[in-house]
């Protein structure tokens, strides 16, 4: 099966960092490793000089004291104060650089393996929720050629069969369109699932990301100062260490911890081409709408959907537009509660810009990122109903609708299943909220929506959010693309059709 995570732009961002973070934390351990082998030295080239010390000490003792044995006498006392500064510089090289590092590492390994932890879970949701979708795409596919038969047979036997016969069959064919309507809302809530996994594993992504940055910033600013310490205590060793000391003083004035993670972020961030989320569009197979049920002068008579999509199905034209209207018309109804939403989450955050006393920055974030949230469940629900409307527009022999996820629909066949799916530009892992924030409060306005249809819009700029910049009778704001017509440009300025 097909993995919808693999060339994810999340996913390679947070690898990237992973890299990054594996890279940093084995240059941490080699440091580390060095100033323990540096501070054994120490600390075995004290013993080793005090014993001579004392060697020497013991010497003048039994010698008779005059003035080149009270020279020689500074001498010993010179070797136990050297001996003195090596011992301590070892020590405090272990209990200040070598076990700090130890406990800090390990603390991150811990808080690293929890975070993969988290990433993992999530993604292996998406990916059952992927499969989920694929199954019951199928399930419905096996039950509508059931149906499908089943319905044939009635229209086939009503004149060489008994009343009860025939009653017997409609009975039947009652109840299979029933056991289709259920499996078609099963098949369309598991789409919306998807749709809430895929949410659930970017933020889990955003989270754990920045959890990582702060581990990054934490084990660079150790190193910064465990090379502050080490300088200090070597500055101890006069004169013959002055040029090594102000090399080293010169580089640690030159460590900026916060440029170091802008880079880092710049490093690891994926090109904003390539910055595209996938997901699976719902193909309909099946689904006996409200309304399908007609009567004649025969009796009742069912009318069941079969491949809508498909243009060499065995449906007529007149069955497959009325399903795929009937279709259309819940996508609209959740997309203008949709387009309610976030109407609604925009003016919470005008508000709380305007009003800083109305909320904190975590009411802002959590605002924002359900705002982001209905954005990608608003332009999912547009991408589907403009895949039905172009399949009605053929059927109805209509120009084909524009809208501008046209060119970001694809199809592919696998394992005799033909399936579609949409890339849908996502804002940056580390931007995506701050980006919905700075929409709200900088160029929240919008086109008004008292606008009616044949009003002519002048666009302004075009943004790949699926909203554009225009103005209508005096008024300049936003306006969410797929409502309007674009129509051909004219003496340079560009204009749409409400």
């Amino acid at each position: 099966m097909r993995d919808p995570l693999t060339d994810c732009s999340y996913n390679k961002v947070y690898k990237n960092l992973k890299e990054f973070s594996q890279n940093g934390e084995d240059f941490c351990k080699q440091i580390t490793s060095i100033l323990q082998q540096r501070a054994n030295l120490e600390i075995s080239y004290a013993k080793g000089l005090q014993k001579l010390a004392t060697k020497l000490s013991k010497t003048l003792q039994s010698t008779k004291k005059n003035c080149l044995v009270s020279a020689w006498a500074w001498v010993s006392e010179g070797m136990k104060s050297a001996a003195d500064l090596h011992q301590k510089l070892g020590k405090a090289i272990e209990l200040e650089a070598v076990k700090p590092t130890h406990q800090v590492l390990s603390a991150h390994e811990k808080k690293r393996k929890s975070l993969d932890n988290e990433v993992e879970k999530t993604a292996n949701l998406v990916i059952s929720n992927w499969s989920h979708q694929i199954k019951a795409k199928k399930k419905l596919m096996v039950s509508t050629k059931k149906h499908e038969a089943l319905f044939h047979l009635v229209e086939s036997s009503k004149q060489i069969t008994t009343e009860k016969e025939k009653q017997k069959l409609l009975n039947k064919l009652k109840k299979s369109t029933e056991k289709l309507s259920k499996e078609d809302e099963n098949y369309y809530q598991k789409n919306m699932a998807s749709c809430s996994a895929r949410l659930k594993w970017e933020n889990t992504l955003e989270n754990c990301f920045q959890s990582n940055l702060e581990l990054e910033k934490e084990r660079i600013q150790l190193l910064c100062n465990n090379l502050n310490q080490y300088s200090q205590h070597i500055s101890v060793f006069g004169q013959t260490l002055t040029t090594c000391h102000t090399q080293i003083h010169c580089a640690i004035s030159k460590i900026d911890v916060e440029n170091d993670i802008q880079a880092l972020v710049e490093e690891t961030a994926v090109l904003s081409t390539e910055n595209k989320s996938e997901f699976l569009l719902t193909d309909y197979f099946d689904s006996l709408s409200k309304g399908l049920l007609s009567t004649n002068i025969q009796g009742p008579r069912f009318s069941p959907s079969y491949q809508e999509e498909d243009p060499k199905n065995a449906m007529s034209k007149e069955r497959q537009a009325s399903s795929i209207k009937s279709k259309l018309l819940r996508l609209q109804k959740d997309i203008e509660k949709a387009s309610r939403d976030q109407e609604g989450l925009e003016r919470m955050l005008k508000a709380y810009s305007s009003h800083s006393s109305f909320s904190d920055t975590e009411s802002q974030k959590s605002t924002a990122a359900l705002m982001d949230e209905n954005n990608l469940k608003l332009n999912l629900l547009q991408a589907n109903a403009y895949k039905l409307s172009s399949v009605l527009a053929e059927l109805e022999q209509r120009p084909q609708p524009n809208h501008v996820c046209s060119n970001s629909i694809f199809k592919w066949k696998e394992k005799q299943q033909t399936h579609s799916s949409v890339k849908i530009s996502r804002p940056f892992l580390t931007k995506r909220l701050e980006n919905v924030v700075s929409r709200s409060s900088s160029g929240g306005q919008r086109i008004p929506s008292s606008s009616s249809t044949g009003d002519i819009v002048t666009i302004h700029k075009k943004k790949d959010e699926g909203w554009w910049f225009g103005s209508l009778k005096g008024k300049k704001g936003h306006f969410p693309a797929a409502y309007v017509e674009e129509l051909p440009s004219t003496a340079g300025a560009t204009s749409s059709q409400a």
